[in-house]
């Protein structure tokens, strides 16, 4: 088996919708395992704490490299693991291959309010731009690539994101310094289920 690949789900998913992901990533010969974590409540700082603990009961003493497969909001979860104290220098190499993820945060998140919020919850705050800057960019010893969704024109698919987006996550928002970029179009709930965005991120993440 390859090495170890964590899948992360997006804001009010569930671990049951990246199971398509986790076989593909297993069929391609990586040992992956989906992360579940409360996408309306609690902190990210909370969610990478949980993931630690997750990390130390499945892999133990291993320090070998580390893979992650994530949509839009587990890319932040992963990313707020990472920014634990040790927790990148762990692995001799970590490797994220995100999908989607607001890493400059959400415009849309920010402008929320009402039933909105009352649906995401913490969610929300998480996500919006302000909060999402606090989160420390890649260190030495992790690379990413970055899988964005839109319609390859001047403006998306919500009149409301500036610039090219998804329908919820601007193609700029997912921008993350050091992390290579991929444009791959289209709707934001779809990108974990399609075979072409799948088979380049378990590209990535297998490469000796």
């Amino acid at each position: 088996m390859g090495i170890p690949v964590v899948v992360i789900h997006g804001a009010l998913r569930s671990r049951l919708g990246m199971l398509p992901a986790v076989l593909y990533l297993r069929q391609c010969g990586l040992d992956a395992r989906p992360f579940g974590y409360r996408t309306r409540s609690e902190s990210l700082e909370t969610h990478g704490e949980r993931l630690e603990g997750f990390l130390q009961d499945w892999l133990g003493s291993y320090q070998g490299p580390l893979g992650f497969l994530t949509h839009s909001m587990g890319g932040l979860v992963a990313r707020a693991y990472l920014a634990r104290p040790g927790a990148c220098k762990r692995w001799t190499e970590v490797r994220l291959a995100m999908l989607a993820p607001p890493n400059r945060g959400s415009v849309l998140a920010d402008r929320q309010r009402g039933w909105t919020r009352a649906i995401y919850g913490t969610a929300l705050t998480e996500l919006c731009p302000g909060r999402v800057a606090r989160l420390p960019g890649l260190e030495a010893n992790a690379t990413a690539m970055v899988f964005a969704g839109g319609r390859g024109e001047s403006r998306g698919y919500h009149r409301g994101i500036p610039g090219d987006n998804d329908g919820l996550v601007g193609v700029a928002e997912t921008e993350l310094e050091g992390a290579e970029a991929v444009f791959v179009g289209g709707l934001h709930s779809f990108l974990p289920w399609r075979p072409r965005v799948l088979a380049l991120a378990a590209e990535f993440l297998a490469r000796s």
